[in-house]
């Protein structure tokens, strides 16, 4: 006999679960280890009990496709994907015609980055259940790691003609149109997106960089400062409104934004350099080199960033070392992957020039 308790039964009453207790201590016919508990999902450190209780299940029954989908389940929660698909194939053996187990064992290999095998996975649940609308969400968001955007935009047409209620699908969808450079869908996505979650700051910026490539600075400017209201410590808001300000000529102002910016994430290599480049169009090169330094140290295997310092010195260009640092880091921009990257070689041309007459090689 198996009795399953499931813990996140919170309205069962102390004296059932007592009850039940002195049932199966009472009953020659039931051993405790048949006792499974469902813990509550989110906790995958809990769940090698459970997996063990599903293991004497399926020894004494091996036909069960339940027990072989629930350990699957159990072990995806327990993050052993490859274990978990071993177990959906199983339970799909044995009840092929359940579209839930191939869209689960879709969902364990997208885990894995296998996109592809999960797209066939999402078909053959599609194929059994035509109205499966998780499985055309997430086969489009399979078809986008793949860069097939055209087939994800038909998926989350289908998913939000299903229920036009899941915000995702907007979201996921104005992507794909970005990719193809469909500015305006992807503004139209944004817009239903937030009629639907109007506090939600991402979904503002999102809409301000197509508005921005569309030519709309007030329309891109409107929805920056409305991400900020909505929320004043989400950094890409401050960045793209950085970004937006420095293309206007609005550098101290765009450089206000970054420092913003770097205050919410004072870990992110990309501001210290982009406000760097601001500094250097202000002609605040020792500023500048501060930024770019700072970029290096957090993350120093990016060419750029020894490439915008291998310019600061030579802008700031007071002295002869200022010229020698310029060559030292536009080589090291050379030998990080910069190689084709012709301002490199136009200024550290100029930097050579400069330190021969300054005088030495």
């Amino acid at each position: 006999m198996l009795i399953i308790i499931d813990m996140n039964m919170k309205h069962l009453s102390l004296s059932v679960f007592f009850l039940l207790a002195v049932c199966c201590v009472a009953s020659a016919q039931i051993n405790t280890t048949d006792v499974i508990i469902n813990e509550p999902t989110g906790i995958p450190r809990a769940n090698g009990g459970v997996i063990a209780n599903y293991d004497k299940v399926i020894a004494a029954d091996p036909k069960n496709s339940t027990a072989y989908f629930d350990r699957a389940t159990a072990k995806m929660r327990a993050r052993r994907y490859g274990d978990a698909i071993a177990d959906f194939t199983v339970a799909i053996l044995l009840k092929p015609d359940n579209d839930r187990m191939y869209f689960e064992r879709g969902v364990a290999k997208r885990r894995l980055n296998l996109p592809a095998e999960a797209i066939l996975d999402y078909d053959q649940a599609i194929q059994i259940n035509p109205k499966y609308k998780l499985a055309y969400h997430d086969r489009a968001d399979a078809k986008l790691e793949l860069k097939e955007y055209k087939s994800a935009i038909e998926d989350f047409d289908q998913s939000v003609l299903l229920d036009s209620n899941y915000n995702n699908d907007y979201l996921s969808r104005a992507r794909a149109k970005v990719m193809l450079g469909l500015s305006e869908d992807a503004i139209a996505d944004y817009t239903k997106l937030i009629a639907h979650d109007p506090i939600n700051a991402e979904a503002f910026v999102y809409r301000a960089t197509e508005k921005g490539k569309l030519g709309n600075i007030a329309g891109q400017m409107a929805d920056l400062d409305q991400a900020i209201m909505i929320n004043p410590r989400y950094a890409p808001a401050y960045f793209e409104r950085a970004q937006a300000k420095e293309k206007q000529g609005k550098y101290t102002d765009a450089i206000a934004d970054m420092d913003k910016a770097i205050q919410v994430r004072p870990g992110d290599a990309k501001y210290y350099n982009i406000r760097g480049t601001y500094k250097i169009k202000t002609n605040q090169f020792n500023e500048a080199i501060s930024d770019f330094t700072r970029s290096v140290e957090l993350k120093p295997e990016v060419a750029e960033a020894y490439n915008c310092l291998g310019y600061a010195y030579y802008k700031l260009g007071i002295n002869r070392d200022n010229f020698v640092d310029a060559l030292t880091y536009y080589d090291l921009a050379t030998a990080l992957g910069k190689k084709d990257y012709k301002p490199i070689y136009e200024y550290r041309e100029m930097a050579a020039t400069a330190v021969t007459r300054f005088g030495g090689k």
